[in-house]
């Protein structure tokens, strides 16, 4: 698809090279975009307008993103050899950090439709650039700190699921759950309990002489006469 924004020869392939920008090839073919738009009665650039919207509204269909989302400009543009073009400004009109994150694959998506409908689309077809049309800007994060472009990017936070509790719903606990203080130390709890134990060892202790005092006989023992 280099193709699509000129004519330049195409550089010697080399083994596990990187592909390049789209836009790359465009700015290396001296296409010169003008800011106004001229007006045309031909009918050719006018089937091509249309065709530039439906790809637009066909490719966001299906990758999902809202129709809302993004937006286009269709401007006419000369090369410097005369050519005149059709140069496509996508109109960025919701913030959202994954629309920047993935526009690379979205204009190559957008690339690749266009040349489905129209193989010679690479004639008239200039160039692709993007502009920000927000109804508000106050949504999108100012600039980070200077050092913040140089510095590794921080890593994602892995979300794991929380663990599923076994043994059905008989193990749930209604309410919140108290846990008693444990003592200072283990002296203390065992000097609290030889406390409690010697209490109730006292208290048992007056029970049983209280109850003893009470069944004592009040007359002698009888003896059996001598015969």
């Amino acid at each position: 698809m280099s193709k699509l924004f000129g004519s330049a020869a195409k550089p010697a392939k080399v083994a596990n090279s990187r592909p390049h920008s789209q836009m790359h090839s465009q700015l290396v073919s001296g296409f010169s975009q003008q800011s106004t738009n001229g007006p045309t009665a031909s009918s050719s650039n006018a089937t091509r307008r249309e065709l530039l919207r439906v790809v637009l509204r066909d490719t966001l269909n299906r990758q999902g993103i809202p129709a809302a989302w993004l937006g286009a400009e269709t401007l006419m543009s000369t090369s410097r050899h005369h050519e005149t073009g059709i140069h496509w400004r996508i109109l960025v009109k919701h913030w959202d950090p994954r629309l920047m994150e993935h526009s690379v694959a979205i204009q190559h998506a957008l690339i690749k439709r266009v040349m489905t409908f129209d193989p010679m689309a690479s004639n008239w077809l200039t160039g692709i650039s993007w502009q920000f049309a927000l109804p508000d800007e106050s949504v999108c994060p100012p600039l980070p700190h200077q050092a913040a472009w140089t510095a590794p990017p921080p890593e994602k936070p892995i979300v794991r699921p929380a663990p599923v509790a076994s043994g059905g719903s008989g193990d749930v606990i209604a309410g919140p759950v108290r846990i008693a203080e444990a003592p200072n130390s283990a002296e203390e709890q065992t000097l609290a309990d030889l406390e409690r134990l010697m209490a109730l060892r006292e208290a048992d202790f007056r029970t049983h002489a209280a109850g003893a005092e009470g069944r004592r006989p009040t007359f002698a023992a009888t003896e059996p006469a001598k015969l």
